[in-house]
C-alpha cells in the first residue's frame, strides 16, 4: 500500500506543472459539483419536509373537527347519516396522519445526513430515534372506534365502553403540536441560507424549541395570546363534554348530567375561574374527567401566570436612554426639594426661636417645633434617596473604573513583555555576531590543507 502511494506521488511530482495545475483544477471542479449537488438535494428535502408537515397539519385538524362534530351529535342525540360516515373518516384520516408520519422522519433523517456529511442515512437510526418516532405514531393514532352508538349522554352512562371512548376522543388535542412544528419549518431563520450558516458557524442548532424561543421573544404578547386563547378554548370543550356526557361519574347513583356545567357558558366560567387560580366554588365538576381536565387547566394557568408577568415586565422595563433620562429628572426632583425643606427648616427654626424668646402661648410654640421636625424628617429621607442613587452611580462608575484599570495594567504588562522581548532579540543577536566572529577567527588560524 505504501509502495503504491509513494509511487502514485512520484508519477504526480514527475508531471509537468501545467499538467498538475490541470488535475488540481479538475478535482476542485469535482468537489464544486459535490457540494452543488449536495445543497440541491438539501433543499428540495427541506421543501418536502416542509410539504409534508403541511400535509400532516391539515390532516389532522380535519380529524380534529370530525371528532368535535361527532361528540357535539352523539351528546345531542342527534341521529343522522352523517354520524354514521363520521368515525370512518376519522379512521382512514388517522391512517394517512400515522403514514406521514413515518414517510417525514424518513425524510428528516436524509435531511441530518446530508447536513453531518454522513453517507447513508441508516447511520442515523438509533434507539432514541425508534422511540420518538414510536410515540409520535402512537400520539397520532389515538382516536374513537368507529361504531354506531345512539347518543353518550344517559343512554351510555352505564356503558362499559364509556370511559374508552372518553379516553380515545380528548388526546386528539395532542396533534396540534403539528401546528407548531409547521410554524417552525415555515420560519425565516429556516428558510434563510444565512440564518442557518451563522446557526451551523455558532454551533446553534435552529431546532423547534428555538423558533418557538425566538418567536416568543419578538412576538411576546401575540403568540401567548394566541396560545391562551386556544387552550382556553379547547380546556372548555373537553369539560362541556366530560360534564354533559358523565363520562366517569363521581357519583354513580346519579345518572343525570350536571346542569351547571353541562353549558357551553358555564363551562367557560369555570375553565376561566380555573385557569385564573381564583376558584370561587360556584361551580365545580361532578365527574373524575372534569376534574382532571381542570386540574390541567389549573397548571397551565399558572405557568401562562408566570410567563405573562415575565413578557409583561420586559415590556415595561426601559432601556438604557430612557433610564438615564429618569434618574436625571428624579435627581433634579430630590435636590429641589431638598432646597424647599431646607428653607422650610430655616424659617420654622427661626420662628420657634422667636416665639420662645418673646414668651408667646405654648400652642404657637409648639406648632412650629412640629413642623420643623417634621421639616428636618423628610430632609433627611430625602437626603438617603440622593446617597442612595450616588451609590448606585457610584459603584457603575466604580465597575467602569476598575475595568479601566485592568486594561491599563494590561498594557503596561503587554509593554514590558515587548520589552523584553526586544532585549532578547537584541542579545541573541549580539551571540549570533560574536559566534560569527569566532568562526571567523578559527577559520583564519586554522592549517591550509
Amino acid at each position: 500500500m505504501e509502495k503504491n502511494l509513494l509511487t502514485a506521488i512520484d508519477f504526480v511530482a514527475s508531471l509537468p506543472m501545467s499538467q498538475q495545475n490541470n488535475i488540481k483544477k479538475h478535482d476542485d471542479q469535482e468537489t464544486f459539483a459535490a457540494m452543488k449537488d449536495q445543497l440541491i438535494q438539501r433543499k428540495k428535502l427541506h421543501y418536502r419536509c416542509r410539504h409534508v408537515t403541511d400535509s400532516m397539519c391539515l390532516i389532522a385538524v380535519f380529524g380534529l373537527v370530525l371528532m368535535i362534530i361527532d361528540t357535539e351529535m352523539r351528546l345531542n342525540e342527534i341521529e343522522t347519516i352523517i354520524i354514521v360516515i363520521i368515525r370512518p373518516l376519522i379512521g382512514v384520516s388517522t391512517a394517512i396522519l400515522v403514514g406521514l408520519v413515518f414517510y417525514y422522519h424518513s425524510l428528516n433523517m436524509r435531511l441530518y445526513a446530508i447536513n453531518n456529511h454522513i453517507a447513508d442515512w441508516r447511520v442515523t437510526i438509533t434507539i432514541s430515534t425508534i422511540a420518538i418516532i414510536l410515540f409520535e405514531a402512537l400520539v397520532c393514532a389515538i382516536h374513537p372506534f368507529p361504531y354506531k352508538n345512539k347518543g353518550l349522554s344517559i343512554f351510555t352512562l352505564f356503558n362499559k365502553s364509556a370511559w374508552i371512548q372518553m379516553f380515545l376522543t380528548l388526546p386528539m388535542f395532542a396533534r396540534l403540536y403539528l401546528v407548531a412544528r409547521s410554524v417552525t419549518l415555515h420560519s425565516p431563520l429556516v428558510n434563510a441560507a444565512s440564518s442557518r450558516t451563522i446557526g451551523y458557524l455558532n454551533r446553534v442548532p435552529i431546532t423547534i424549541s428555538f423558533i418557538l424561543r425566538a418567536l416568543l421573544q419578538t412576538y411576546p404578547a401575540g403568540s401567548w395570546t394566541c396560545v391562551m386563547v386556544i387552550t382556553l378554548l379547547i380546556a372548555t370543550w373537553a369539560l362541556r363534554a366530560c360534564e354533559a356526557a358523565m363520562w366517569l361519574p363521581k357519583i354513580s347513583v346519579s345518572p343525570q348530567p350536571n346542569d351547571s356545567t353541562s353549558t357551553f357558558s358555564s363551562a367557560v366560567w369555570l375553565t376561566i375561574v380555573t385557569f385564573t387560580t381564583v376558584g370561587y366554588g360556584d361551580v365545580t365538576p361532578r365527574t373524575y374527567c372534569g376534574q382532571g381536565v381542570s386540574t390541567i387547566t389549573a397548571f397551565f394557568g399558572v405557568f401562562a401566570s408566570a410567563v405573562l408577568i415575565a413578557v409583561f415586565t420586559n415590556k415595561i422595563a426601559l432601556n438604557r436612554s430612557e433610564q438615564s433620562v429618569l434618574d436625571f429628572v428624579n435627581q433634579i426632583n430630590r435636590a429641589r426639594a431638598y432646597r424647599e425643606k431646607t428653607v422650610r427648616i430655616i424659617q420654622y427654626s427661626f420662628r420657634a426661636w422667636f416665639l420662645k424668646r418673646n414668651g408667646h402661648r405654648y400652642r404657637a410654640t409648639f406648632n412650629s417645633l412640629y413642623r420643623l421636625h417634621s421639616a428636618l424628617e423628610d430632609s433627611r429621607e430625602i437626603k438617603q434617596e440622593q446617597r442612595n442613587a450616588v451609590n448606585g452611580t457610584e459603584s457603575l462608575l466604580t465597575m467602569l473604573n476598575d475595568v479601566h484599570d485592568e486594561q491599563r495594567n494590561n498594557d503596561k504588562s503587554l509593554t514590558k513583555l515587548k520589552n523584553h522581548i526586544v532585549h532578547l532579540e537584541e542579545k541573541i543577536n549580539g551571540l549570533e555576531n560574536k559566534l560569527d566572529v569566532i568562526v571567523n577567527m578559527l577559520s583564519k588560524n586554522s592549517p591550509s590543507t
